[in-house]
C-alpha cells in the first residue's frame, strides 16, 4: 500500500510540474525563445525533472527512518563508553562532507555543460530527423556529424569521469579513516577488557553494532547528499518557473474598437532586439487603413519580419508607439489584441495532425465544423488537393505517426494560408505567402485577393513584385528604415530602389 501510494503521488506530482513548465513556456515572451539563455534555462529545468519533487518526499522519509535508527545505535555505543562516539563520528562526518562537496561540484559542472549537452542533442536530432535526411545523404555529412557528436560526448564523458575519479579517491580516503577508527576503537576496547574495565559482552556488542552503524551512516550520507542534490536542481526548476513575462496586460485595459475607421499606425517606431548591438528598426512611420492592402518590399534582413512582430505585439517598441484608432496598442488586453490578426509567417508551422486540425489551429475558439474549414481551404486554394488525399480533411499530415501523409511544401503553404483565412480578424498578415506556390496558383490567389480576404485590411511581404503590384500602397525598407513609399506607379516614376528591383525581375520576361 505504501508503494502504491508513493507511485500515485509521484505520477500526480510529475503531471503537476509538467503543467507548470508548459504554462510558463507558453506565457514566456518571444524574446526568451530567441535567446540561448532561454534554452539553457529550459534545459536545466528539464534536468531538474518532474520526478524530483516526488523524490524529495521519498528521500526525506528514508532519511528520517535511517536517522532514528542511527540515533538508537549511537545510544548503544554511548552505553559502552562515551568516548567511542567521537571516534565513531570519524566514520561518518568526512564521508558526508566529501559527498556534499562533490555533489555541489558535479552540479556546477553540469550547469556549465548545458549548452554542450544541447549541442550534442541537436547533432543527434540532425542525424535521426527526417527533415535533414536528404541533404545529409546528398552531401555525405553523416560521418562528419557522427564524429562531431562523438567528440562532444567524449569531452562530456572525460569531464564527468574526472570528477568521479576525484570523488572515488575521496570516498577511499574517508573509508580508510573509518576503518582506522574501527580498529583503534576495537584495540582500545580489547585493552580495557583485558584490564577488566570493560566486559567481554560490551566488546562483542560493539563488534555487532559497528557494521550496522556504518551502514546506517552511509545511508544517512546518501540521503542527505540526494536531498542536497534535489535542492540544487529544484532551484533550477523554480528559477524557470519564476520567469515573468515583460509583456503583461494593463490592470484596466481599454476596450478594442468594434470597427476601424482610422486603422493602424506606426509613429516614429524604433526597435532593438535584446542583447543586439544594431537596431532592427529605426524611425518607422507607416499606416494601414481599414480594407487597404499594404505591401512591404526589401532585401533579407531589412526589418520586415521585425515590423510584423511589433505589430502583433510579440515585442514592444523601444521608441515610438503603434496605435489603433489613435490608441496605444499597449493599453489593450494582450490576448484580445492578438486576435485582431491572422498571420502566415515565413517559417509557418507543420503540425503532425489532420488537415482539419491544421486549419482549425488558426482559430481554436472557432467550431471545428466542416463548412468553415472547407471555406478557408477554398480561399487558400487548398481544397482541390485535400479532396484527393486518402481521408480528405481527416488525413493525418506528416509521417511522424501511423497513417500519416506527407504533402509538398507548396501544399503546406496553402494549408497555412487556410489557417490564416479561418480566423475572423481585422488584418491579415502574409510574410512571403507564395514563396513555395507555383505561378498559376499564385495568380489565382491574388486575382481576386480582396474577395478572398472578405475586403479586410492586409499587410503582404513578398520579394515577388508581381504580387506586390496589386497592393494599394507599398513601403520599401532597407536596413531597418523606410526609404520609399507610394503606389506601384509612383515608385516606378521615382526611379529608386523599387524601380531597380522591378527592372531586374522583369528583365528575363521581356
Amino acid at each position: 500500500m505504501s508503494n502504491l501510494a508513493k507511485e500515485a503521488n509521484a505520477l500526480l506530482v510529475a503531471e503537476h510540474i509538467d503543467q507548470k513548465i508548459h504554462s510558463r513556456a507558453i506565457s514566456a515572451d518571444l524574446a526568451f525563445y530567441e535567446s540561448p539563455h532561454y534554452f539553457d534555462t529550459l534545459e536545466r529545468a528539464r534536468e531538474a525533472g518532474n520526478q524530483r519533487p516526488a523524490q524529495v518526499i521519498g528521500n526525506l522519509m528514508l532519511l528520517i527512518r535511517s536517522g532514528l535508527m542511527l540515533m538508537g545505535v549511537m545510544l548503544l555505543i554511548i552505553s559502552i563508553h562515551w568516548l567511542l562516539l567521537p571516534l565513531m563520528m570519524l566514520a561518518i562526518i568526512p564521508a558526508l562532507l566529501a559527498r556534499l562537496y562533490f555533489t555541489r561540484h558535479l552540479y556546477d559542472w553540469q550547469r556549465r555543460r548545458t549548452q554542450m549537452e544541447r549541442h550534442a542533442s541537436y547533432l543527434d536530432w540532425l542525424m535521426t530527423s527526417d527533415l535533414h535526411a536528404k541533404e545529409l545523404r546528398l552531401y555525405q555529412m553523416g560521418d562528419y556529424l557522427k564524429d562531431y557528436y562523438a567528440k562532444l560526448r567524449g569531452h562530456i564523458r572525460r569531464g564527468l569521469m574526472k570528477i568521479n575519479k576525484r570523488r572515488t579517491y575521496a570516498d577511499i580516503a574517508a573509508g580508510s579513516l573509518a576503518t582506522t577508527a574501527f580498529f583503534v576503537v576495537l584495540l582500545y576496547l580489547a585493552w580495557r577488557t583485558s584490564q577488566g574495565q570493560t566486559s567481554a559482552g560490551d566488546l562483542v556488542l560493539f563488534m555487532l553494532i559497528f557494521q550496522r552503524a556504518q551502514s546506517l551512516g552511509q545511508e544517512v550520507i546518501q540521503r542527505l547528499s540526494r536531498l542536497y542534490e534535489d535542492h540544487l536542481y529544484m532551484g533550477l526548476l523554480f528559477r524557470f518557473l519564476d520567469m515573468k513575462p515583460a509583456m503583461i496586460d494593463d490592470h484596466s485595459p481599454r476596450q478594442l474598437p468594434d470597427k476601424l475607421t482610422e486603422g493602424i499606425r506606426f509613429e516614429s517606431v524604433s526597435f532593438r532586439y535584446p542583447h543586439a548591438k544594431a537596431p532592427a528598426l529605426r524611425d518607422i512611420n507607416l499606416s494601414i487603413r481599414p480594407g487597404q492592402i499594404v505591401a512591404l518590399v526589401g532585401a533579407n534582413g531589412s526589418g520586415k519580419t521585425s515590423l510584423i512582430k511589433l505589430l502583433c505585439r510579440l515585442y514592444d517598441p523601444c521608441e515610438g508607439k503603434i496605435t489603433i484608432e489613435g490608441m496605444d496598442i499597449r493599453d489593450f488586453d494582450l490576448e484580445r489584441y492578438r486576435r485582431q490578426f491572422s498571420v502566415v509567417f515565413q517559417d509557418y508551422s507543420h503540425y503532425a495532425a489532420t488537415v482539419r486540425e491544421n486549419i482549425h489551429f488558426g482559430d481554436i475558439k472557432h467550431p471545428i465544423d466542416i463548412p468553415s474549414i472547407k471555406l478557408a481551404a477554398l480561399k487558400a486554394g487548398a481544397h482541390s488537393f485535400i479532396e484527393e488525399l486518402p481521408a480528405q480533411y481527416d488525413t493525418p499530415l506528416t509521417r511522424m505517426f501511423d497513417n500519416g501523409q506527407e504533402i509538398s511544401i507548396g501544399q503546406w503553404q496553402k494549408v497555412a494560408l487556410a489557417r490564416a483565412f479561418l480566423r475572423e480578424s481585422k488584418l491579415i498578415i502574409l510574410d512571403e505567402p507564395t514563396s513555395s506556390i507555383d505561378p498559376g496558383a499564385e495568380f489565382e490567389l491574388f486575382e481576386n485577393f480582396r474577395e478572398r480576404i472578405d475586403h479586410r485590411a492586409a499587410l503582404v511581404i513578398s520579394h515577388r513584385l508581381s504580387t506586390v503590384r496589386m497592393a494599394d500602397y507599398i513601403y520599401v525598407m532597407d536596413k531597418g528604415q523606410i526609404l520609399e513609399k507610394g503606389t506601384h506607379e509612383d515608385l516606378v516614376r521615382l526611379g529608386g530602389i523599387y524601380y531597380e528591383l522591378f527592372l531586374k525581375q522583369a528583365y528575363h520576361y521581356r
